[in-house]
């Protein structure tokens, strides 16, 4: 399977997630539906870096080792992240081309809702998950893209104990 297929199936899936979390929208209102979801990705994201923790040979995890487990986890959804600034301490990149983004978009979701989505969904998810890896760490939003042409700006940042 190519990356390509990877993110065509990713995308596919998160359509019918967005098509479920606007239905649940109508019934309880898009806030608590988004709250609800942002519960969910914060537990998976807790699972899934305790997982990961368990298999890998790093102990001591800095920005540098988290964004190398940072762009193996997106790579499973067909995401490719492009370092523009690294060290053990920042790790800054961006985001191209997203499944996520590329659901919402084909649902006709607006740009707000659709930073919304991600900030509390995709970006909690992985917050949790480096924050497993080491409780310093943060996985920020820096910069929401402004279209489709343009790109995400995504940080792991190692903070101070």
């Amino acid at each position: 399977m190519t990356i390509e297929d990877t993110f065509r199936g990713a995308k596919n899936g998160y359509i019918y997630s967005y098509a479920y979390l606007t239905m649940v929208a109508e019934e309880i209102g898009m806030e608590r539906a988004i709250a609800l979801q942002t519960k969910m990705c914060e537990a998976r994201g807790a699972i899934d870096g305790k997982t990961i923790k368990e298999q890998v040979e790093i102990k001591d995890f800095d920005a540098k080792a988290a964004a190398s487990i940072a762009e193996n986890y997106v790579g499973s959804i067909g995401m490719r992240l492009e370092v523009i600034e690294e060290s053990p301490q920042k790790v800054s990149f961006k985001v191209a081309r997203c499944p996520l983004y590329e659901a919402a978009q084909e649902l006709k979701l607006d740009a707000e809702t659709i930073e919304h989505l991600c900030r509390a969904g995709p970006v909690r998810n992985m917050d949790s998950m480096v924050k497993q890896l080491n409780p310093i760490l943060d996985y920020e939003l820096r910069k929401f893209r402004s279209s489709e042409e343009n790109f995400c700006e995504e940080v792991i940042v190692l903070g101070k104990p």
